[in-house]
């Protein structure tokens, strides 16, 4: 299903693109070394909420272990019970065995925007984005890390759904709890984890004895402890009130953030901690290996990464299905059709013929550029199965530059790769987006269109153009609502009516689909 982007989405977005004050992290560049197999990264985040999913060993983990040694903090920053400091370094996440070889050779780059730079021709304000490297030469220490950019940081492993009646310190602490001085934001973790799990608390607070905690709440006339929670009610009082603890701009790290919930609070807990992140300028990135996680989330917070041949690729604004796809490794046809979207797979599904569409898979990626960076991972990897890559209409004036992001991608491409790639791409009909395509061709479907939609002919010519003024890929969002009926369905109809009519200019790609089986044999 296309996410569609809320005005919650937009002014995250916004204010993550325009904030200096709260250091956010905004991109990271492992530029030499390996670590954990882990190389050539190089991710940028673009909305406070960053999801990453891969396969296990793909780097996933590594990934919120370097973004976790992006800061320092002060000597009373925020640090969690059972730490020494109030912030991490390498040796907290890359422990070696004496007959193993400690990473050496090891360049990163972090990109922080700031408002407290050192004045340089850059960053004449001193603020802005900077750059700061973290370095580990052969033999050598990390240097510098006093000079890290300051900042609260969380790092919430998988431990964290361990039930405090399997905590050994718990349980040895059970009878000493008692009550702590209120922290002032009870109120608001309630509410949180009341939200996402569908309960009325009435009451929440911790107890403490040492530098230990234990939740207790109250719904009705039951009062009940941590002792006595599930695993993601427990967790989800440790995240939010870590989060709060931590107070304004902190970094949030976490390790399969879909741990303990059931698909419907996953995706409470997504639109909740979005709420959060806007209230309390909290950065967060995670691993997933959920598609529930992934469909909260707005394309360009979501990555994929994977090895190929030995490297490093991520891939940005993925589809949820297409990830997901890969991670169960689902069998497929003969051959591979990759889109960006929902709405040119309904337009395919109804262009093609059956003993064409019985004979393949189609997978929605998500953009044009993660087509181009589909398309490089699969020449890079050398596979034998053949993959078309459908682009929208209005891609055809920017096929140089896909091209370019794919040779990029590739790092080292052979002297075959630009026919290579003009070979396995089509294009859908016209020069504009297939949502614009399909409103502007049904104009001369309305009286094939109008008896399946129940709809009066004049009528849908007025409701076809409230569409087109609803804007690029909302329109059939406004002429769903106008016809009183599901987008899905809607989108299913025209598409139908509009390629039965205007077949010959989706010709084109059916031939190509059906020369591409041909030569699978």
């Amino acid at each position: 299903m296309k996410y569609r982007e809320s005005q919650k989405d937009k002014q995250l977005r916004r204010r993550f693109a325009n904030d200096n004050e709260h250091a956010f992290i905004r991109r990271i560049v492992l530029s030499n070394g390996v670590l954990r197999g882990l190389n050539s990264l190089d991710i940028t985040f673009q909305y406070p909420i960053t999801a990453i999913a891969g396969r296990n060993g793909a780097g996933k983990s590594t990934i919120l272990a370097l973004a976790c040694c992006a800061y320092h903090n002060t000597k009373n920053g925020f640090k969690l019970p059972k730490r020494k400091n109030t912030y991490y370094t390498f040796s907290d996440f890359f422990v070696q065995h004496s007959e193993e070889i400690p990473p050496q050779g090891i360049e990163i780059k972090y990109y922080i925007a700031h408002n407290n730079w050192k004045k340089s021709p850059a960053l004449p304000e001193g603020v802005g984005i900077g750059m700061q490297r973290r370095r580990k030469n052969k033999g050598g220490k990390w240097n510098d890390y006093a000079d890290r950019v300051k900042k609260n940081i969380v790092f919430l492993g998988i431990e964290r759904i361990v039930p405090h009646s399997e905590r050994s310190q718990s349980r040895s602490y059970s009878k000493s709890f008692s009550d702590a001085a209120p922290k002032g934001w009870e109120d608001k973790v309630k509410d949180a984890v009341g939200f996402v799990l569908g309960r009325a608390y009435e009451n929440f607070r911790y107890l403490e004895h040492s530098k230990y905690s234990l939740p207790i709440v109250q719904i009705g006339d039951t009062i009940y402890s941590g002792f006595n929670m599930g695993a993601g009610e427990n967790a989800l009082f440790e995240i939010f009130s870590n989060i709060y603890s931590c107070g304004p701009g902190a970094l949030l790290v976490m390790d399969e953030v879909e741990l303990g919930l059931h698909a419907e609070a996953q995706r409470r807990f997504i639109e909740r901690l979005k709420d959060v992140c806007l209230e309390t300028h909290t950065q967060v990135i995670c691993t997933t290996h959920s598609r529930e996680i992934f469909d909260c989330l707005p394309y360009d917070a979501r990555f994929f990464v994977e090895t190929v041949n030995g490297n490093t690729r991520i891939t940005e604004a993925i589809s949820s299905d297409f990830a997901f796809a890969k991670l169960a490794a689902l069998p497929s046809v003969e051959i591979d059709l990759l889109v960006e979207d929902e709405v040119a797979k309904t337009i395919l599904l109804a262009c093609l013929p059956t003993e064409l569409r019985s004979r393949l898979t189609l997978h929605v990626i998500g953009s044009a550029s993660a087509l181009a960076r589909q398309l490089a991972a699969i020449h890079v990897r050398g596979e034998a199965k053949p993959t078309l890559a459908i682009f929208d209409g209005d891609q055809r004036a920017k096929e140089a530059d896909n091209l370019e992001h794919a040779k990029n991608m590739c790092e080292n491409p052979k002297e075959n790769f630009t026919p290579w790639f003009k070979s396995c791409i089509d294009y859908l009909p016209s020069d504009s987006w297939p949502e614009n395509w399909l409103v502007q061709r049904a104009y001369d479907c309305i009286s094939t269109l109008a008896p399946m939609l129940n709809c009066a002919p004049d009528h849908l010519k007025d409701i076809l153009e409230y569409g087109l003024q609803a804007g690029k890929h909302n329109e059939f969002y406004e002429i769903a609502k106008q016809l009183g009926i599901e987008r899905n369905m809607s989108l299913q109809i025209f598409a139908m009516i509009v390629c039965k009519s205007f077949a010959e200019e989706l010709s084109p790609i059916i031939n190509h689909v059906r020369k591409a089986l041909e030569d699978a044999g």
